[in-house]
């Protein structure tokens, strides 16, 4: 009776938190997740009380999962409380059953067990809603309408220019994923614990295509430096040029890492006193991977209507891609802690990571012409890459911090099955992103572009390898299976 209304309550609050994130959160993507590997030690590490443990002559409630545990006034030997004079644990709230270790950042696995001895090992597996702080965009396509010069379609400078995509934030909405962990004790008293975890979120992509309309003329904006002017690259034209253009952001954010914990303090008092308290203090290996695209691609056909001196029939097709990735490897530590009342628990975390952050940046550009008639060529260098200026790689490695936060609230289902809701914040600074490398102000030199022509300036430039923060934020909703 007690599992199912606990069950009952649980599945009512998770559903409530579920369906409070799905109004906001992007279409599942989750990806396949692999299982994380760890190594146990064969070497039992030296045994130690923690602060403010109590021993089996303490007072004690009845345990919630068995319904008469006798009260706690036998003798150490006495079978009928310690289940047999070698087992000197005792399964009352008060005793060394209160819950196995755990991990980093997965939903607490502290709950009252009625096994008689204590929990070895768990394992959980979460679903995680949350939100990147997202990439911000300049104006990458713009519109005018028909009747607009050529000379001046499309540029920013105009006010009759619509910004068509750019301009914006993009990746920064609500997301899905998955989290998963697993331990065990390394001492029988549950003073040391070794846990694994993984996770991943899935992609919140933004993708932009052109409309074909008749009535506007599309472009892509960009300020010419040979000129000190703004100026546009003609995508549509009316009657003169056909052509779409598109835009791709996206991002991937995911972690893992290998954590000890020591419990430094907690209060195993009776039941209804002090109910169960804990401190911890974790410590180990941490990584982090996140990654950032964009692309700007245009293809085009020039029409029998054409003002230039382009062939009809002539194809176009132009690409300039961004791409970075950001990998951190360090060591962490941080605080742990646990407050318990019945079967309910609260738990807090707070730890940071401390190691080096290897940033790397690739970027590429093409651009191929098609005549026809007169073959394909296929040169390197878009609009906003040039084979003489920013194509190319770019790596670098700092120090970092990236500190860590959680709060969540659980429930234990049944001796061996609990489940919680939680809030995480992750703070990962000067992460490089492939908006960050575009060229500032989107500043290009025409001479640059192909075919190059002497005497081009510096533009389309590379930036360098500065950063911005990102913040990973949202819930997580778990089950945990212990032993």
């Amino acid at each position: 009776m007690h599992a199912a209304i606990r069950a009952a309550s649980i599945a009512l609050g998770g559903i409530m938190f579920l369906r409070h994130i799905g109004r906001r959160a992007a279409t599942l993507r989750i990806l396949g997740a692999t299982a994380i590997a760890f190594v146990l030690s064969t070497q039992l590490m030296a045994q130690s009380a923690a602060i403010g443990y109590g021993h089996a002559h303490r007072a004690a409630a009845p345990n919630p999962f068995r319904a008469s545990a006798p009260a706690m006034t036998a003798e150490p030997n006495d079978p009928d409380l310690y289940g047999g004079p070698s087992d000197v644990y005792n399964d009352a709230p008060g005793g060394y059953d209160d819950g196995p270790y755990q991990p980093y950042g997965s939903g607490t696995s502290y709950s009252h067990s009625s096994n008689r001895y204590p929990s070895n090992g768990w394992f959980a597996v979460e679903y995680l809603g949350w939100a990147l702080d997202g990439n911000r965009l300049p104006p990458l396509v713009t519109s005018s309408p028909a009747n607009t010069p050529l000379a001046n379609a499309g540029q920013l400078d105009e006010t009759t220019t619509t910004i068509l995509s750019g301009d914006q934030t993009v990746n920064g909405s609500y997301r899905s994923g998955v989290r998963f962990s697993g331990g065990m004790w390394i001492d029988p008293c549950s003073n040391f614990g070794i846990g694994a975890d993984y996770f991943f979120l899935g992609g919140d992509d933004y993708d932009f295509l052109s409309p074909q309309d008749p009535s506007i003329i599309t472009a892509r904006p960009f300020f010419n430096t040979q000129t000190g002017l703004d100026d546009a690259e003609l995508v549509s034209v009316p009657n003169q040029l056909d052509g779409t253009a598109t835009v791709s952001a996206g991002d991937d954010f995911w972690g893992a890492g290998i954590t000890l914990n020591r419990s430094i303090w907690c209060c195993r008092d009776s039941y209804y006193v002090c109910g169960y308290s804990q401190l911890n203090v974790l410590g180990g290996y941490r990584h982090y991977d996140y990654e950032s695209s964009l692309s700007i691609n245009e293809d085009l056909t020039v029409l029998p209507g054409t003002t230039t001196p382009l062939v009809p029939g002539t194809t176009i097709l132009v690409s300039d891609n961004f791409r970075t990735k950001n990998q951190f490897n360090g060591a962490e530590i941080g605080l742990q802690g646990m407050k318990s009342r019945g079967w309910w628990w609260c738990d807090g975390l707070a730890k940071v990571a401390i190691g080096r952050n290897r940033r790397t940046v690739w970027i590429d550009g093409e651009t191929t012409n098609t005549v026809p008639g007169g073959g394909t060529t296929t040169a390197a260098g878009g609009l906003l890459t040039s084979s003489v200026t920013n194509i190319g790689t770019y790596r670098d490695s700092e120090f970092a911090l990236i500190p860590e936060f959680r709060l969540g609230l659980g429930g234990n289902i049944s001796p061996n099955l609990s489940c919680w809701v939680g809030y995480n914040v992750i703070i990962w600074g000067d992460v490089t992103r492939a908006a960050d490398v575009l060229p500032p102000g989107l500043e290009v030199d025409p001479r640059n572009l192909p075919p190059v022509q002497a005497g081009g300036g510096d533009e389309p430039l590379f930036p360098g390898l500065g950063g911005s923060q990102l913040v990973a934020h949202g819930i997580d909703v778990g089950i945990m299976w212990q032993w």
